[in-house]
């Protein structure tokens, strides 16, 4: 049974860092960072408290409950001015690894970067589950760094892995901005996966998106800290049968678009 079927308890793999004033984890795929519609279901924010034993505990940013990696919560009231500081002026920056694929090719040079700076808002909302997308109503600024890593040709189209760096934090931000480029990320139901049969045998089964590395100062010291997790097995493993699968896109160069 999947951690996030259950009880989710914190064991000492599953901290990333901690201090008298934040803690920072690894919150699995599929569990909510806080307390959802269902009272029954577990979240992150009940699985800290309970390993703090009842301690103090501050949630200030969340992630998706497909979305695994590094989620940091303070410890004390001390620490909370600090990091809502940091979040609300967007000085603490976060890292995202995201497996994409589809028919954006123009996005999957190796080496290249862009930034997307399409306002986000609400869109449809689809089986009670309310979506979002670039210009939607209420739209708001989001900006994301998106960086390819490596990209392989599949028989029906492209895959790569890129490294996301949100500047700004909406509601499905990563997912959508990628999806904007015609890269579905792998696994993710509401957005799209990109489509692509040659991967559907060798998907893990999950959305193929994970908090990397979160960098933030010290909020009672002033230290700057970076505080890295590693990408899952689940996640290494496919991307070791697409390498085997695909023929590797070049990196970039002057005569191709980056």
């Amino acid at each position: 049974m999947a951690k996030s079927e259950s009880m989710w308890h914190i064991g000492p793999s599953d901290i990333l860092y901690e201090d008298d004033a934040v803690i920072v984890v690894n919150k699995p795929n599929g569990l909510p960072a806080q307390a959802t519609l269902d009272p029954a279901r577990d979240h992150c924010f009940a699985s800290v408290m309970r390993y703090l034993n009842g301690g103090y505990a501050g949630l200030h940013h969340r992630l998706d409950a497909a979305t695994s990696g590094a989620i940091l919560l303070s410890k004390s009231q001390a620490a909370n001015a600090s990091l809502s500081r940091q979040f609300q002026t967007h000085t603490i920056r976060k890292g995202y690894v995201a497996i994409g694929c589809g028919q954006g090719v123009e996005a999957m040079c190796v080496g290249s970067h862009r930034r997307l700076e399409n306002g986000i808002g609400e869109g449809a909302r689809i089986r009670g589950v309310q979506m979002f997308c670039v210009g939607g109503k209420k739209a708001r600024r989001a900006v994301t760094d998106i960086t390819c890593e490596s990209a392989w040709y599949m028989r029906d189209g492209v895959v790569g892995c890129f490294l996301c760096q949100p500047q700004t934090g909406r509601t499905h931000q990563i997912r959508v901005h990628m999806a904007s480029l015609g890269l579905g990320i792998v696994g993710d139901p509401l957005y799209g996966d990109g489509g692509l049969r040659s991967l559907r045998a060798m998907a893990p089964g999950r959305l193929c998106l994970h908090a990397s590395w979160i960098a933030f100062e010290h909020p009672l010291t002033g230290e700057p800290l970076h505080v890295a997790c590693e990408t899952p097995p689940e996640m290494i493993t496919f991307m070791k049968k697409i390498a085997q699968a695909g023929k590797p896109i070049a990196a970039c160069t002057q005569n191709k678009p980056c």
